[in-house]
C-alpha cells in the first residue's frame, strides 16, 4: 500500500491516502474514544498553530498529539 498511512493505533488496519508526507493519523473509529475536551483543546491549539505559526506552540501541539495518541491506543485496549 504506496502512499497510504495507516492509523498510528496497533493493530488498526485502517489507512487514508489524505497525507502526502509521511506523517500520523487516528483513523475516526479510535478518534471517538478520545475524550472530546482534549480533542477539542487539540484543534484550538493546531489551529493557532496553522494561523499564526507559532514555533513555541508547535512543540506544545506535538506534546498534546502524543497524549491523543496514549489516549486512543489505551481505549481501543479497554484501559480506559
Amino acid at each position: 500500500m504506496s502512499g497510504r498511512v495507516q492509523c498510528c493505533v496497533p493493530f488498526c488496519r485502517h489507512t487514508t491516502g489524505r497525507f502526502s508526507p509521511p506523517t500520523e493519523w487516528i483513523c475516526g473509529e479510535h478518534w471517538r474514544l478520545v475524550p472530546k475536551d482534549m480533542r477539542r483543546v487539540y484543534g484550538r491549539r493546531k489551529r493557532a498553530w496553522c494561523r499564526y505559526h507559532h514555533v513555541n506552540d508547535g512543540s506544545a501541539c506535538d506534546r498534546l498529539w502524543a497524549n491523543l495518541k496514549r489516549r486512543a491506543t489505551e481505549a481501543a485496549a479497554g484501559l480506559v
